[in-house]
Formats: C-alpha cells, sequence, structure tokens
C-alpha cells in the first residue's frame, strides 16, 4: 500500500466521510476486463466535516502536503461517475471541492511492494543460516553435554525469527485505498483563468 493512502484503510468498511480535494485532471485506464474507463485525479485529499471543515489529523506517520499539513491522501484516481456530470461548471486544474464518499480496498501487484515483502524474508534467512553457522561453530569447537537441548533451542529460535519475519510481511498488504461511490460534491474554489491578451 501507498504510505500516501494509508490511513484510508482507517476508513473502509466505515460510513461513509467528507473529503476536500483539489481536482487536477480526467484521464483513462485500462481496468481489469481490458476496458478503458475514465478516471479523475485528485491531489491533497483532506477529510473534513459536512460543512467542509477540516478534521484534524495529527499521527506521527501522517503524509504531509506542500503547506505541511496533515492530509489523509496525497493523490487519489476516481472514477469520473454521474454525479461528476452533474456540476453546473466544468472542473478545471487546481479547483477544490468537497464530497461524500465511501473508501474501497482493491488489490495490487506493484513491483516495489512485493519487493519489500522479498527482503524481510532474505533478511530472516540470513539471520537464521548466521544463528546455524555460530552454533555449528561452537559445537564443533566445544564439547556440548546437552547437544540435543541446544540443538532444539537454536531451531526454536530461528522458528521465531520466520514467525516475526512472516508478521512483518503480513504489515505490508497487498492492497491498496481509493474513494468510491462519491456524491453530494461541492465546488468550494474555483481557481482563476489567465486572460491571454491579445496584441
Amino acid at each position: 500500500m501507498d504510505k500516501q493512502r494509508f490511513r484510508l484503510a482507517e476508513y473502509f468498511g466505515k460510513p461513509a466521510q467528507y473529503y476536500h480535494a483539489t481536482f487536477d485532471h480526467i484521464t483513462h485506464k485500462i481496468n481489469r476486463q481490458h476496458q478503458k474507463i475514465p478516471v479523475i485525479l485528485l491531489t491533497d485529499v483532506y477529510l473534513v466535516d459536512s460543512q467542509d471543515k477540516k478534521i484534524r489529523l495529527a499521527n506521527k506517520n501522517d503524509f504531509i502536503d506542500v503547506k505541511g499539513k496533515h492530509i489523509i491522501a496525497d493523490h487519489l484516481w476516481v472514477k469520473l461517475t454521474k454525479p461528476w456530470l452533474e456540476l453546473p461548471q466544468e472542473l478545471l486544474q487546481g479547483d477544490e471541492i468537497f464530497f461524500l464518499a465511501n473508501v474501497e480496498q482493491y488489490k495490487i501487484t506493484r513491483v516495489d511492494t512485493i519487493t519489500k515483502r522479498n527482503q524481510i524474508w532474505d533478511a530472516m534467512i540470513k539471520k537464521n543460516k548466521k544463528i546455524e553457522a555460530s552454533w555449528n561453530y561452537y559445537t564443533k569447537h566445544h564439547y556440548r553435554k546437552n547437544f540435543m537441548t541446544s540443538l532444539q533451542k537454536m531451531r526454536a529460535k530461528q522458528q521465531e525469527n520466520i514467525a516475526e519475519a512472516k508478521k512483518l510481511q503480513m504489515q505490508i498488504k497487498l492492497v491498496d485505498y481509493s474513494l468510491n461511490h462519491i456524491c453530494k460534491i461541492h465546488v468550494v474554489l474555483l481557481k482563476k483563468v489567465k486572460k491571454e491578451t491579445v496584441k
């Protein structure tokens, strides 16, 4: 999961919330059925109340925007659905809106996420080999009266490392989050369009 969207996981499966975002642009993406669908890029997504008042976030792991404010996501791709088409004016890059939406979860197979999980496993294997090499060296150079007991302890330590690695891997979930069922869209700030001067 992108760090930029980890906070959304807290609202997955919960009632719809209000969000404030900056409109960037409309484009297309290919879905799992290989169909081209229109999507909107939203940036600097804040959690707000029904009056568009920002709800304070203050976790140390929060993503911070360019103004130093805590945000719930730095960017999101959302589907272009009917409520967007019912707006009284066309949105331009930089326009700000707030709306009601649910959090959706979807599977990801990004290389960086899989690499992080693999690195955890590789580090555990390296650690376990070191433990076994150390045990073998001591056993070879010292007489052990309790050979089987020490072997069992060494194996138990390796099993602890395997369990810890699996736990850490599970924390890096192969899912990400976005917003869906967007409705009650309100335009709160329209960016002024610069007029070109005719010479």
